[in-house]
């Protein structure tokens, strides 16, 4: 690589994987690294630790240590004092001598800079977690909902949507609900699975049983666009409840980015837009064409004083989509 260009790097932390990218001081995505997800309250330290060190040996190993200028790591937790800091020491173990700005942010930054290419906005995301965001110009005024985690939070998320249908298939082996023959069908087909018994020991013992869990969000939304109705109450309650977020950080006439898995999702999407329209909730939506990846490495360049300008955010755009494709 040109020792003469500045270099910067821009991380998504993920709940169900970690997205860390390279650019340079133009924009121009360069290297993609895909891992595992580093979300510290789901995983343990020691597996975060090796993960983090596995991107940046990855990303720096032919990259002259003075070219980088900058990493701007976006990441769930990233707004906690102690997972920042631990963060921060794991990424100098890899790179002693690294002498440029190192920012350790919460998941909204990439993702609000993937839609609006800005430090500021309102965004919403929905993965395998939830939260929503509204941040001002100034960053003065952070308005954080949701993001309690899995065990008393997450409504609406990925998670959600899959703890709600191993309910309810255990709730109908039961006889507590009625029985929907497609819709356990296709659950245990999906699990790769034969009785509903089957499901304790494939959950309980798997080893990130939170992210099995969210992964059957998809099956829910398969089953939803075919009009299933179990899946369709539980897809619009996830609705319901992420619309409950958006009402609280709703700005009338400012841009919505829309950002996480199930947004991937264009059922999902449609639906979400109808309920919100329904609800007379006056948010321009945007789905952004670069991922919080990407969004992160934007906001390691507006860090360094580089202005986001058309041809920065053209060369984003189309590196991105060359290098990665389309947003996973």
């Amino acid at each position: 690589m040109q020792s003469s260009k500045s270099y910067y790097v821009g991380v998504d932390g993920g709940g169900s994987k970690t997205e860390a990218l390279l650019c340079d001081h133009e924009g121009m995505i360069i290297q993609r690294m895909l891992t595992e997800s580093t979300n510290l309250k789901s995983r343990s330290e020691q597996d975060v630790r090796s993960a983090i060190h596995k991107i940046f040996m990855q990303l720096t190993k032919t990259l002259p240590i003075d070219s980088l200028k900058g990493i701007y790591v976006s990441t769930a937790g990233g707004d906690r004092e102690e997972d920042r800091l631990r963060w921060k020491k794991w990424m100098y173990e890899v790179l002693p001598d690294f002498k440029g700005r190192m920012d350790v942010r919460n998941d909204a930054y990439g993702a609000l800079a993937s839609g609006t290419y800005s430090l500021h906005g309102n965004v919403l995301i929905a993965g395998t977690g939830s939260i929503a965001y509204s941040v001002t110009q100034e960053e003065k005024n952070l308005k954080r909902v949701g993001g309690w985690g899995y065990l008393f939070g997450d409504e609406g998320s990925g998670y959600d949507i899959g703890r709600g249908a191993l309910k309810l298939i255990s709730a109908m082996h039961d006889g507590r609900e009625k029985k929907d023959e497609a819709f356990i069908a296709k659950m245990l087909s999906d699990l790769d699975l034969t009785t509903i018994p089957e499901v304790i020991t494939k959950i309980y013992e798997n080893p990130y049983p939170r992210l099995k869990i969210a992964s059957l969000a998809r099956t829910v939304i398969i089953l939803a666009e075919q009009q299933n109705p179990a899946a369709l109450t539980l897809i619009y309650k996830s609705i319901d409840d992420l619309l409950g977020f958006v009402k609280i950080i709703e700005k009338k006439n400012e841009f919505l980015v829309l950002c996480g898995g199930l947004f991937q999702s264009e059922f999902f999407r449609i639906s979400f837009k109808k309920q919100m329209e329904q609800r007379e909730i006056r948010q321009k939506l945007c789905n952004p064409d670069i991922s919080p990846a990407a969004g992160a490495c934007i906001c390691a360049l507006i860090t360094a004083g580089i202005s986001i300008t058309e041809e920065v955010k053209g060369k984003a755009k189309s590196s991105y989509q060359s290098i990665c494709g389309t947003i996973i």
